[in-house]
């Protein structure tokens, strides 16, 4: 069932307890909104030693309510993307399989319920991982893939698949000769693609953000890298009203122990407007309002009875890239302040904020993982009864609490 705490009627924190008791260890990895304005949350779910993980689904109402949650306990998978809900309100859930000692793309059609009524997981010769899925026209997907190939060289491939029928349409490989990984794809308002990679150096050793903007039919129509600092390691893109894509990655401050987020604001064409630097946040990602105003989410890293602690975080920036809010989660939000006053204070709660979207009522959707434990009023105080929960927070549409 779900714990619920709500700040007003319509936003708040929310989290929900696993449904099963062989997967512990739950992240919610994508969201959607239905027509009915519920929210269909994907995790992934995994046992106390993170060798399994199995698919979580869950329904809540627009107030943050549990309808619906399923662990699909009999299908194993390596990772999971994204979730899309068809027009006959099935839900197609994307993500990949081990096929040996290979991967592979694995697609699922669920029921309202939860219950997968059919999937596939092709046969492939080399890995191939799924790394994101936009939407594009009435139920059509662009899935990016990074796959391998005959030299062992890294390609990022575009599929674009009709998710009623599970056929492909046309199949695109951004073929560069290095080795480059797919990390986001979107689409624009132009009507092309978007796709955010990874190019790393010869020995993998390194690497570096590299934009491509794609054509309807998977054609490359430019390439441009992106100047950060080297040590980033999560990155995303989105497209604000005006065209202007705006670009961000996390870092560490290792000297400091500390991290930082980069918002950079490029053209249609790639080339750099403006930047701002966001500190004491790792970013996950972003979420655009309507009037361009950006929440930056993730989480901060601080220390508490010297013991590091994670906090999930969001940031508010207006669309010339300044802070206007910050909202990171202490011992004074529940769960925390449920929980009795020692054992907030030496072991508090920890959380990360994964993943965004914006509702069609102008509000926020943000949801991630939250590490507490099961009954926060009568908490163990050696933190034996932790598990990692579903996490949700609802932002009004100012972007806040």
């Amino acid at each position: 069932m779900g714990n619920i705490y709500n700040a007003n009627a319509q936003t708040g924190i929310f989290y929900y307890s696993n449904p099963s008791e062989n997967f512990i260890n739950n992240r919610v990895v994508a969201l959607t909104e239905a027509p009915n304005q519920e929210l269909y949350l994907l995790g992934k779910l995994s046992n106390s030693s993170y060798e399994k993980s199995v698919p979580f689904f869950c329904r809540v109402d627009k107030r943050g309510n549990l309808l619906v949650d399923k662990a699909v306990e009999n299908v194993p998978v390596y990772d999971l993307n994204h979730l899309f809900i068809l027009n006959n309100q099935r839900v197609k859930i994307f993500g990949s399989k081990r096929q040996g000692p290979i991967f592979a793309p694995w697609i699922a059609t669920l029921g309202s319920q939860g219950n997968i009524e059919k999937q596939k997981s092709d046969y492939v010769v080399y890995s191939t991982i799924m790394n994101d899925v936009t939407g594009f026209g009435q139920d059509h997907v662009v899935l990016a893939e990074t796959r391998v190939d005959n030299k062992n060289i890294y390609n990022i491939n575009l599929i674009k698949f009709n998710a009623s029928s599970d056929a492909t349409v046309w199949s695109s490989q951004l073929k560069s000769g290095n080795n480059e990984e797919a990390s986001k794809i979107i689409n624009l308002k132009d009507g092309n693609l978007l796709v955010l990679g990874k190019k790393y150096n010869y020995d993998l050793s390194d690497f570096s953000p590299v934009l491509y903007k794609v054509d309807a039919n998977g054609k490359s129509m430019w390439k441009v890298p992106v100047k950060v600092p080297e040590n980033f390691y999560a990155q995303d893109v989105k497209e604000d009203s005006e065209g202007n894509l705006i670009y961000m990655c996390s870092y560490s401050k290792e000297y400091m122990g500390t991290n930082e987020t980069r918002i950079i604001k490029l053209d249609k064409n790639g080339s750099k407007i403006s930047y701002n630097v966001i500190l004491d946040i790792s970013g996950n990602g972003v979420v655009l309002k309507e009037d361009d105003q950006i929440i930056l989410f993730g989480s901060n890293i601080k220390v508490i009875n010297e013991r590091p602690v994670t906090k999930g975080k969001y940031v508010l920036i207006s669309k010339d890239l300044k802070q206007l809010h910050a909202k990171e989660f202490s011992i004074k939000d529940k769960p925390d302040s449920e929980m009795p006053q020692d054992v907030a204070s030496n072991l508090p709660t920890i959380s990360d904020i994964t993943t965004g979207i914006l509702l069609k009522d102008g509000r926020v959707a943000l949801a991630g993982r939250i590490y507490m434990p099961a009954d926060p009023k009568n908490a163990n105080p050696y933190g034996t009864d932790r598990k990692n929960f579903a996490l949700l927070v609802l932002l009004n549409s100012s972007g806040r609490l």
